[in-house]
């Protein structure tokens, strides 16, 4: 729920999906694998994930801020739509009105959730800040620094319905199975390993709403204008991976189209550079995992080899704006 531009709160939410024991530690579950700005039920969700016990959704919710009318509806809207479930409120702190509101949504919904009010501890706001301001690349690798915040999450206010004690265990989700005669599911196999292979290039890291139709991925490339564009099999039984320049940004594609035989060197052989595009393409192979295996690598680097020095520039420009 971040505004003007800022990514403290996707950040942060991103450092507990990486050390989910914190969250365990506050509900007191095994949670499983946490998805990270999920769509659930019409929500974009901070983190979603699952007890492992009772299969029941866990959701988490992040403000860095007093809690406030916009949030406040949220969480109101939110307990509406649960049929059933946890919800945790990560905030650094909240109103009295707020907290009676909330009991009594809670309280009148007639639907097993429980819901965990957290004060977040304000110290987190300066190694916050410092992740903020950095390279976008360099951000996973020092997500440690919020490790150092001491009692980092408190429970304030436990309000559970009495429906939630008589809930009964249900099979849990499980977000890494995959059908690849879906072609969703080929594009979720594919965010997965490119995901596992480079962490770092946080656009990665946030969930994707796929659909049947549409065999790419398209992802952020650091500046409106340039994005990546990433598939394991078209209707031409292609496979590729690109990136693309808009018109606005012609000069920054030919900071890097300038020397082909350097990109041919350093990522791959098959790569071309025109049309404000730099893309690598090959015939998909015969199973997915063979194909999605290639594309991670040549995926890999383009982060390495265009995407740091890419990123090098935008933040000078931006420190000089």
């Amino acid at each position: 729920m971040s505004l003007k531009g800022s990514e403290r709160e996707f950040i942060f939410s991103l450092y507990l999906k990486e050390h989910k024991s914190i969250l365990e530690d506050v509900v007191g579950r095994g949670l499983t694998d946490l998805l990270l700005e999920s769509y659930w039920q019409g929500y974009k969700l901070d983190l979603l994930g699952y007890d492992r016990a009772m299969g029941v959704p866990i959701i988490t919710e992040v403000w860095l801020g007093k809690t406030a009318g916009y949030h406040q509806e949220r969480l109101l809207n939110l307990i509406d739509t649960m049929d059933e479930g946890m919800l945790l409120y990560l905030t650094l702190g909240f109103q009295v009105k707020h907290v009676r509101e909330l009991e009594q949504q809670v309280g009148s919904c007639e639907k097993p959730i429980k819901l965990l009010l957290v004060r977040i501890n304000d110290q987190l706001m300066e190694p916050l800040e410092k992740l903020n301001s950095m390279h976008k690349l360099k951000i996973y690798g020092s997500l440690g620094l919020l490790g150092e915040v001491p009692n980092l999450l408190r429970v304030v206010k436990t309000i559970e319905h009495p429906l939630y004690k008589q809930l009964s265990p249900k099979p849990v989700p499980n977000s890494q199975e995959f059908d690849f005669t879906k072609r969703v599911d080929v594009n979720r196999y594919l965010l997965f390993r490119l995901r596992e292979a480079v962490p770092n290039f946080l656009t990665l890291q946030r969930e994707k709403h796929f659909v049947e139709d549409n065999a790419t991925i398209i992802l952020g490339g650091g500046r409106t204008g340039i994005q990546f564009y990433i598939s394991a099999r078209n209707r031409r039984n292609q496979a590729f991976a690109e990136l693309r320049f808009d018109e606005s940004n012609t000069e920054l594609f030919h900071l890097f189209a300038a020397k082909p035989w350097l990109l041919r060197e350093k990522i791959d052989e098959r790569i071309k550079a025109q049309d404000n595009t730099i893309g690598c393409y090959f015939k998909a192979f015969d199973t997915v995992e063979a194909t999605v295996d290639e594309l991670v690598q040549i995926f890999n680097r383009m982060i390495k080899h265009i995407s740091y020095p890419l990123f090098d520039i935008l933040q000078y420009e931006n420190q000089m704006a």
